[in-house]
């Protein structure tokens, strides 16, 4: 009787904990894990359609589009779950395949079989032009397979045009929107992107749409106005050579609007919006090295340009005045060393407006003997060298060397020969282009203003520290750069005020032999003009490893000619 009761205990035991099991069993699914069965078991019957939004456009000063949306048609196959492609079916392909002209029963039979069997919707084709969305609504309109649907794609209607500001796209695959890779597409990605929307459908067992629960708009995304003009842009794309390498600048000096921006070579974005070849890769983007916008992202020795900053300096520390006499005879003796004047034969006497005029060296070599590093650093500073600009773009700030920062990178003492080259815009020296059109509009205005590219952003102005004097000589030296200097070639056009300073910067010592284009010297001209009555306008051109500063005055003066063209046309 004992081991028959026992024998009961054992069994209610296992049976209590049997029991004990399937409750904490059924606790841990129907309590704990609630929300991931149910969504396992909506997804039975429920399926959500993300819907991309339209991204904002990009526009210029005038409202033109330079970045925007075209509707697109796209061609699917969907799947009702057959689980064998019927006669029906085949043929509605050998349809496609003539009117497509591609191949769909071998290439993608595999995928459309699946998309049979589960129900699922498979692209055949992107982007159908007009004629073959006609011919597929009139010869395959009976089949329930096919469907078009509608998308918007990113267009650049200029092509080239501004690349380096707008930048391009790739695909942000697990929201369906578009994601900015570079230049104002990436920098505003989030205002240009707009909203998701979606559709919550319910389906049946065979996946076909039976009703909608919920539906969510999508919200377009803001636009960008640009202070780019488009018709000036346009002018100054057109004024490079091919196999030429450099970039062009154009900024107004009261607010710091830019009106044409140019680095070239440029790129198309649209090509970057589909599958590119290795060979097309490295044959139009690698090569040329078309992603690198050289205004902002590269530096380059600001040569005789830097002159106006040695002059500011000698006048603003009293080290020479507007009527210094200089002689000019081709050198300078330097502790034993010859400093070459750009012209090896001598300017003979000289003031200084007219030192200034000619780029003769051996004023900004006299200054530089009666200032420190530091000093002529500090007026580099002024100008806005050495510094980054503000401007929304990723940008470089550039070098201005001290004795500070020699100790620091080279673990040397400063030379008093160096300040020398520094003081002709050579040595350790480097610049962007658009840290040196700042500097030009700023003798043109008499204040450091930072560069704008948007509508919208806020004018911001700084104090130049320099005196009105100074400022003034500055600009009569400019002035006679074009009059009797080397930029004489702008005072050709009627109708033109020019201010201008010319430079050639070296990109390898004197004594290399110049076996290779890499060798040869780049070419600058910076300046700021009047047209007629119109407010001046700032603008830097610079051209890499010509060997002279005569493209940049070839490229300038075609500028102003096109100008004048483009004015006169629309007056």
């Amino acid at each position: 009787m004992q081991g028959r009761n026992n024998k009961i205990i054992k069994i209610l035991f296992i049976f209590f904990i049997f029991i004990l099991v399937f409750i904490f069993r059924l606790v841990y699914l129907q309590v704990k894990n609630n929300n991931k069965f149910t969504n396992l078991g909506k997804k039975n019957f429920l399926r959500t359609r993300i819907i991309p939004p339209l991204r904002g456009n990009i526009v210029d000063c005038n409202g033109y589009l330079l970045a925007s949306n075209k509707p697109v048609y796209n061609l699917y196959w969907i799947g009702y779950g057959d689980r064998r492609i019927t006669k029906d079916q085949k043929d509605t392909l050998k349809k496609l395949e003539s009117i497509l002209k591609i191949n769909l029963i071998d290439d993608k039979i595999g995928t459309i079989r699946f998309a049979n069997i589960y129900s699922k919707k498979v692209l055949l084709k992107k982007d159908l032009n007009f004629n073959q969305l006609c011919l597929i609504s009139e010869q395959c309109s009976a089949s329930c397979n096919i469907k078009i649907q509608s998308d918007f794609l990113r267009i650049y209607p200029y092509k080239k045009l501004a690349s380096h500001i707008l930048g391009y796209l790739s695909k942000k695959i697990e929201d369906y929107t578009t994601k900015g890779l570079s230049g104002l597409e990436k920098m505003f990605q989030e205002q240009l992107k707009g909203q998701t929307g979606y559709a919550l459908n319910v389906i049946n067992s065979k996946g076909s749409k039976i009703d909608q629960l919920e539906f969510c708009q999508p919200k377009k995304g803001s636009d960008l106005k640009l202070t780019i003009d488009l018709n000036l842009q346009y002018i100054a794309e057109n004024i490079f050579e091919k196999g030429q390498a450099g970039a062009f600048i154009l900024m107004d000096p009261k607010d710091g609007s830019i009106r044409s921006l140019v680095s070239f070579p440029g790129f198309d974005p649209n090509a970057l919006l589909r599958p590119i070849s290795k060979e097309e890769w490295e044959n139009k983007f690698v090569c040329n090295n078309v992603f690198l916008n050289r205004i902002t992202s590269a530096v380059y020795p600001p040569a005789s340009i830097f002159k106006l900053i040695t002059f500011a300096a000698g006048l603003e520390e009293k080290v020479i005045e507007a009527d210094t006499q200089f002689m000019c005879k081709g050198f300078l003796n330097f502790h034993g060393r010859r400093y070459h004047c750009i012209r090896h034969w001598g300017h003979g006497k000289l003031d200084s407006k007219v030192a200034l005029a000619y780029s003769c060296n051996i004023p900004c070599l006299e200054i530089a003997q009666e200032l420190k590093i530091n000093e002529l650093a500090d007026y580099a500073y002024r100008f806005g060298l050495g510094k980054k600009t503000g401007f929304l773009l990723p940008e470089k700030s550039g070098l201005v060397p001290t004795y500070e920062w020699k100790v620091a990178t080279k673990g040397q003492r400063w030379w008093k020969g160096e300040t020398l080259s520094v003081a002709i815009g050579q040595s350790y020296t480097l610049v962007t282009p658009l840290q040196m059109v700042r500097m030009i509009a700023s003798i043109c205005s008499g204040y450091l203003v930072k560069p704008r590219i948007l509508q919208q952003e806020e004018i911001k102005t700084s104090d130049l520290q320099i005196s009105e004097k100074t400022l003034k000589f500055l600009r009569n030296a400019m002035h006679g750069v074009v009059k009797q200097g080397s930029a004489k070639i702008l005072s050709r056009i009627e109708g033109f005020e020019v201010f201008a300073k010319t430079g050639t910067a070296q990109t390898s010592s004197l004594t290399v032999e110049k076996k290779s284009k890499r060798h040869l010297e780049h070419a600058w001209l910076a300046a700021y003009f009047k047209y007629k009555q119109e407010d001046p306008l700032a603008l830097v051109v610079l051209v890499e490893h010509v060997g002279s500063s005569k493209p940049a005055r070839e490229i300038a003066y075609k500028f102003l000619r096109n100008y004048k063209n483009f004015r006169e046309y629309t007056a």
